[in-house]
């Protein structure tokens, strides 16, 4: 039996669910009518909302991408240093994975499902601009003395991304809370990083 809410909200209900269930199953194995019964809806109805279970999976990894992107421009402009990027850059990039775990799992898990039905175009170019927030705080904090000009800026951008992200599957994670965690991150990095 169909739930009876307002259209926006069974649009996100099924947003939701589909979330849940890619992140679970994969995105290849879901079925439609698995998304439909799990968010309530009959699966022919799902047409209404979306064009296709590609075009939910694109919706999530929009919405995803944009989240980061705000996130990311907010800490570059009340910043007070390239230092303080990087640490705000790091914050954040946790804290979206708090917030995010579904779509952080279909990014991480399905990147071959993702470019084979070309859907990693609407989150490619926003991630380009999202890994420029991270050069330009390391360029500038090199330029400034802050950090080491030993160390490749891209080792340093991709050892700190790779490890973030990979933190979803670390089973100490859970001890920490996103704030503690986000410190401990800070510490190891930046204290490497820094200009003795």
């Amino acid at each position: 039996m169909e739930i009876s809410v307002a259209s926006p909200d069974r649009r996100e209900k099924i947003l939701e669910s589909s979330a849940e269930l890619f992140a679970r199953k994969g995105v290849a194995t879901t079925t439609v009518r698995e998304i439909g019964d799990a968010a309530g809806v009959f699966s022919g109805s799902l047409y209404h909302y979306f064009k296709s279970k590609n075009a939910i999976v694109a919706e999530l990894m929009r919405g995803f991408i944009t989240d980061i992107q705000l996130r990311f421009d907010q800490v570059e402009q009340t910043a007070n240093g390239p230092e303080d990027v990087l640490r705000g850059l790091i914050r954040e990039t946790l804290i979206v994975i708090e917030l995010h775990p579904h779509p952080t799992a279909i990014y991480q898990n399905d990147r071959a499902y993702l470019r084979d039905n070309d859907l990693l175009q609407s989150v490619d170019g926003p991630s380009r601009q999202v890994r420029e927030h991270w050069m330009k705080a390391i360029a500038e904090g090199v330029d400034q003395g802050i950090f080491r000009k030993d160390v490749a800026p891209e080792i340093f951008y991709r050892s700190v991304r790779d490890t973030l992200w990979s933190t979803t599957h670390w089973p100490d994670r859970q001890k920490y809370t996103t704030e503690e965690f986000a410190d401990l991150m800070i510490t190891l990095f930046l204290s490497g990083f820094r200009v003795a």
